[in-house]
């Protein structure tokens, strides 16, 4: 009976003491508090505008190359002469380049003006008599018939009667039949048609070229362009003459350059137009990448800002701590940059966008 009472005491003060371990144990729980819904004010930093004139820049790049450049293609077939024939040889205008043999042509020439002399000769004699106010012309003309020059003009024919007389005599015949082996004979030398130098060359002297095969390249090193694609918008901005910096990544230096045309086709593919540069800065070489800007002038009372901050054409203005949208005309956007106006001198606006940002947000601004 002892030994139960004992079991049960035991089991009661097993049973309080749990009771109060577990009490001990709670009342180190902190207090549940409700938390209240507090509206929280973003750091941000701002800047001050500050008006004032902004150049209108329109980005451009392109490859250079030689505003007067000829591919050199050969007219005739025969044997190529031209010991000068070399990659950067300079050539003044009207020097022969070079030579494809000529011998035959030139006698052939020559054989034609044999026939066409002695065959104006006899005419003279007969326009002495015949038509006496033409024979003086008709003199010279014969005595600058010469082989070592080329064919002189033909004189002025007024009288109807007189013209048909020397195409009865097969003169025209004669007289084109020697001017045509003239030209034949002026396509086997090559001739610079302005100042250059030979940029590129595919044959050495004594080759055999044959009719259409491209033997070299000449240009004139002193008047560069290139070519630069710009967007619609900023080709409408563009005008013939207007200043270009230019700059290279070769080479160090900014060069100045104009626009000499527009090409207001539109681009199937990129859905722009073409600007053409003209520089002829001392430099700046052929085959070599520039890149710059076309300045289209100043636009006044202007501020220019990140792109980052438009929202479509609009933007945030600061008003005792909140953020207040201001509708802004936007002049042109360059790469991170865009030039604006509808601001005014003082206004506060962000120096960074903020994320989820709208009209009435609360802020702190830091300068």
């Amino acid at each position: 009976m002892k030994e139960n009472k004992r079991k049960i005491i035991r089991n009661l003060l097993i049973i309080i003491l749990a009771f109060l371990l577990v009490k001990f144990i709670m009342s180190f729980k902190q207090e549940n508090t409700v938390n209240t819904l507090t509206e929280t004010q973003k750091l941000v930093r701002t800047e001050i505008v500050e008006l004032t004139d902004n150049t209108v820049k329109i980005p451009i790049s392109g490859k250079l190359k030689s505003v007067n450049e000829i591919n050199i293609i050969s007219e005739v077939s025969g044997l190529f002469q031209g010991e000068k024939f070399k990659t950067g040889i300079k050539f003044p205008k009207g020097d022969t380049l070079g030579y494809i043999k000529y011998d035959e042509v030139e006698n052939n020439l020559n054989s034609q003006k044999s026939k066409l002399l002695n065959q104006v000769s006899r005419l003279v004699s007969e326009i002495k008599f015949d038509y006496p106010e033409s024979y003086d012309v008709w003199l010279n003309f014969m005595n600058n018939i010469q082989f070592s020059k080329p064919l002189p003009d033909l004189p002025t024919i007024n009288n109807v009667k007189f013209k048909n007389y020397l195409s009865g005599k097969q003169f025209y015949t004669a007289y084109y039949s020697s001017k045509t082996m003239e030209d034949k004979l002026s396509k086997h030398f090559i001739i610079s048609n302005f100042n250059g130098t030979l940029s590129e060359v595919n044959i050495k002297t004594g080759t055999i070229v044959v009719f259409g095969q491209k033997i070299g390249k000449f240009q004139d090193p002193s008047i560069l362009e290139f070519e630069s694609s710009t967007n619609i918008k900023n080709t409408l901005l563009i005008k013939k003459k207007q200043e270009v910096i230019i700059q290279s990544d070769l080479i160090d230096g900014i060069y100045e350059g104009s626009v000499s045309r527009i090409n207001k086709t539109i681009d199937e593919s990129s859905q722009n137009m073409s600007v053409f540069i003209q520089t002829s800065d001392k430099n700046l070489y052929s085959g070599m990448y520039v890149h710059g800007n076309i300045l289209v002038g100043k636009n006044e009372n202007s501020f220019s800002i990140k792109r980052s901050l438009l929202n479509d054409n609009k933007i945030y203005i600061i008003k005792d701590n909140i953020l207040i949208e201001k509708e802004i005309n936007i002049i042109q956007i360059i790469e991170e940059r865009a030039i604006i106006k509808g601001l005014d001198n003082d206004d506060e606006i962000l120096s960074e966008p903020i994320k989820g940002s709208y009209t009435g947000m609360n802020i702190r601004t830091q300068k």
